[in-house]
């Protein structure tokens, strides 16, 4: 002991023990910064992801016919919207959801850009390829997130 004070180690112990709580302490806090895992949030894109690729396997086979054009499908568009709003809304209103929510109004403005497109004209089959790949790359992102809320990540 005699040594231990001859290096001022002695009276450094308090502080050192201080120290060493308060990183213990700390240690075993978690800090969040996202929302956690909404189960409606789930459910309703994985429904809008069906609706959309129905829509997209629809027009592929529409493809030089008639049936195409864009006055045959407005009623796929405006349940689309009222889809993503409802979940826009609902994201909104979850505290720490920012991530979510720029995901849903990215979907929306690519939902807006696809109705413009169509309104031009039918989609080609490779059109309808490229689009799909899209929405499903977007749909899938916001799926992935809230999923990896679900496991706490």
């Amino acid at each position: 002991m005699t040594l231990l004070k001859q290096n001022g180690l002695c009276a450094a112990k308090p502080y050192v023990y201080a120290v060493l709580a308060l990183l213990l302490l700390l240690s075993g806090c978690t800090v969040k910064l996202i929302s956690s895992y909404d189960e409606k949030t789930d459910n309703a894109v994985t429904a809008l992801q069906k609706d959309v690729t129905l829509f997209f396997i629809t027009v592929q086979s529409q493809a030089g016919s008639p049936e195409c054009g864009y006055s045959n499908h407005i009623g796929f568009y405006q349940q689309a919207k009222v889809d993503l709003s409802a979940i826009a809304v609902r994201s909104k209103a979850i505290a720490d959801n920012e991530i979510t929510v720029e995901q849903v109004e990215l979907l929306q403005d690519s939902l807006t850009a696809l109705e413009q497109l169509h309104q031009l004209g039918c989609f080609t089959p490779s059109q309808v390829d490229n689009l799909r790949s899209s929405f499903d790359s977007s749909i899938t992102a916001i799926l992935k997130l809230e999923l990896a809320k679900k496991r706490g990540q």
